[in-house]
């Protein structure tokens, strides 16, 4: 297995003037508008260029979920899916490895704030963050030293710190936080879609993590937990990069089929436009006015009903897939052509998309055995 030679990480830590969630946004909209232009050389590398990725910190959105006291800015759920979503209409790619990395915030319930700040002295951090306990530990010296392979590890190429799950001695999952440099990264993203996150395997050997830094993933309650750090909300956010996939491949086919308006492929070809253009958007009102519903009630102290947002998700990855699909279709065969149009990579990257646990076929069987009186166990809804 070949062993990835990583580019040095560089940068200071900066804690910058205070932001809203309105004015991060707003960066992001303008961040986003450049992607397109820089998505190419992303895909080609297999990783966020140095560039790109300064340029997604100062935007402020890697600190939506943390709290004011720690540099954050405390978005909503609505708030940080149309960010990703706005990312994902310039590159699927750079919104995959941002909503990842707000993944970190996990942490800030589960750790003495002490710590927590030892291990992010800067809140832009990156995080590559795989919490399925697939490491093993044996107990040294007031921590443990880990073993283990994962898989998946999206932005594990630019990283600065690690969140891997692990089995304990006693068998109990827990969490270990370690700097990404201790690391050992493989090469085997070689995939359909997605390219530029870099999501490759990873392992340590005999690693020491002290006990201080390691966490269980369900909060111990001792302090309260505010809306944005809830695990289930932060899964929620997932749901942006199809809509922004989706969104960027019927800009695209738009202004191809208007240029070439007296002379279409077919004469089919303004329904079907107009058919994705309504999948897009029925998928949209789904996904944002569930969230929004959902956000509502646990402001009031009410508990969401469980599933809705899972559906929602899983809605937009197959409806955004179809539309996606039927906008590369239409186009003809300008849309085969990687340099001239982002079709092709729209369709790579919501097919790979739509592969991950969250969205899979399994959240219809899951949704629909929770509705007929069962209970699922999994934490994607």
């Amino acid at each position: 297995m070949t062993t990835l030679e990583l580019p040095p990480r560089t940068g200071t830590p900066r804690t910058g003037s205070a932001r809203t969630a309105a004015s991060v946004l707003e960066r992001v909209r303008s961040y986003a508008a450049r992607l397109p232009a820089t998505a190419p050389e992303t895909e080609r590398l297999g990783r966020i260029p140095g560039d790109v990725l300064d340029g997604l910190k100062a935007t402020g959105l890697l600190r939506a979920a943390l709290p004011p006291w720690l540099g954050g800015v405390e978005m909503t759920v609505p708030e940080t899916t149309r960010a990703i979503d706005l990312l994902a209409a310039g590159d699927a790619s750079v919104a995959w490895c941002a909503s990842v990395a707000l993944n970190a915030s996990l942490a800030v319930v589960s750790l003495p704030e002490d710590v927590f700040a030892e291990l992010f002295p800067d809140p832009d951090l990156i995080t590559a963050t795989v919490l399925p306990p697939t490491g093993r530990a044996v107990r040294h010296g007031g921590g443990y030293l880990l073993t283990g392979r994962w898989t998946h590890a999206s932005g594990i190429t630019h990283a600065d710190r690690v969140m891997a799950g692990f089995q304990t001695p006693e068998g109990t999952p827990r969490i270990a936080v370690f700097d990404a440099a201790h690391a050992r990264v493989l090469d085997t993203w070689h995939t359909t879609g997605l390219r530029g996150t870099g999501s490759h395997d990873f392992e340590v050997a005999d690693l020491f993590v002290p006990e201080r830094h390691t966490f269980a993933l369900a909060p111990s309650g001792a302090r309260p937990e505010p809306l944005h750090l809830r695990a289930d909300n932060l899964a929620l956010k997932m749901a942006g990069v199809p809509l922004g996939i989706g969104r960027a491949a019927l800009d695209c086919a738009r202004e191809l089929l208007s240029a070439r308006r007296t002379a279409l492929p077919f004469p089919g070809a303004p329904a079907d436009l107009a058919h994705a253009e309504s999948l897009i958007g029925a998928a949209d009102a789904y996904v944002y006015a569930t969230l929004e519903r959902a956000w509502a009630a646990q402001a009031a102290g009410l508990a969401p009903e469980r599933g809705t947002a899972a559906l929602a998700r899983r809605f937009a990855h197959t409806a955004c897939r179809e539309a996606v699909q039927l906008l590369y279709d239409v186009v003809g065969s300008a849309a085969i052509y990687t340099e001239r149009t982002p079709l092709d990579r729209c369709l790579r990257d919501v097919i790979t998309a739509g592969r991950h646990v969250a969205s899979a076929e399994r959240i219809l069987d899951g949704v629909g055995d929770l509705r007929l009186g069962g209970a699922p166990s999994s934490p994607h809804f």
